[in-house]
């Protein structure tokens, strides 16, 4: 009788373990595909409530006087715990934190750095934070740098400034998504003639519209590709880890990119048997060097 229990037991567990093994990978996806709700956020015009304030946040137009220290800015974002259940990611936020010490390692004040990860970048706390980079930097000669890690999606359909009928977006934490015309908009206002915008996101190969004289633009993947999370021994996504050792190794923007991309196209497919292939898009005269 005890042997019968025992073998039932044994089935029993058998069939459940694969059941539970499912229910944490099922709220964390390598492939970083968005598959939540779609609504496009308007900074004039939204519905996001959050109230969540960013110290030294300054509306657009009411310029300050720039905080001390070097005349280096940076927003640095990694969402890897999205609002509500089922599109959380694995490593978004470790890589905000990993370029968060790369730029205090190449001496940008903490004070210079507005820091979102998860809850903390809603779509009103991204936009403040790239209006309060805005204010700050003030000449052509300002260092600027603009990180974002997380979901990234498409929209059909929607005038954001541009000619495409297809536009390609970020996700904040409570799921509105930013375009890429309303970022363009946004960074068109700055005076810098040197900024870094790096996405490591679904579809951000199609960032290209924020290129402009002054900036390059580094993205994971090509316009209609994945990016990817990599394994529990990179804790990064495939992209940013490999970046991040171009970055120590040739602290350039172009550097890192040339560095990082034949490797994170090998490892995912490798890891992932997909085609994921970075693009950088660069306007900037010479190299852009930390």
């Amino acid at each position: 009788m005890k042997g019968k229990i025992f073998i039932s037991l044994l089935i029993a567990g058998l069939f459940f373990v694969p059941v539970l093994a499912s229910i944490g990978p099922a709220q964390q996806n390598t492939q970083r595909i968005y598959s939540g709700p779609k609504i496009v956020f308007e900074e004039k015009n939204n519905h996001d409530t959050n109230t969540d304030a960013l110290p030294g946040n300054n509306p657009k137009g009411k310029p300050q006087p720039p905080a001390p220290g070097p005349d280096k800015w940076a927003v640095v974002i990694g969402i890897a715990d999205y609002q509500g259940s089922g599109n959380d990611l694995l490593y978004p936020d470790d890589d905000a934190m990993d370029m968060y010490n790369y730029l205090l390692s190449k001496g940008y004040p903490s004070s210079h750095i507005k820091l979102l990860t998860n809850r903390k970048a809603t779509a009103n706390a991204i936009v403040s934070a790239i209006d309060w980079m805005n204010s700050q930097e003030t000449q052509a000669t300002s260092e600027c740098v603009f990180f974002y890690s997380g979901h990234g999606t498409t929209y059909d359909g929607y005038n954001d400034g541009d000619t495409e009928y297809t536009d390609e977006c970020i996700v904040s934490y409570n799921l509105y998504i930013v375009l890429d015309g309303q970022l363009r908009q946004m960074f068109n206002t700055f005076n810098s003639q040197k900024i870094a915008i790096i996405f490591d996101s679904c579809f951000s190969g199609g960032m290209d519209d924020l290129e402009t004289s002054g900036r390059v633009v580094d993205t994971a993947c090509a316009e209609s590709q994945y990016s990817w999370d990599g394994s529990p021994a990179m804790s990064n996504g495939v992209y940013t880890y490999y970046y991040l050792q171009g970055l120590y190794s040739q602290n350039t923007v172009e550097g890192a990119h040339a560095y990082a991309a034949p490797l994170a196209q090998d490892a995912v497919q490798d890891m992932y048997e997909a085609d994921m292939d970075p693009q950088q898009y660069d306007s900037y005269s010479g190299t852009w060097q930390f």
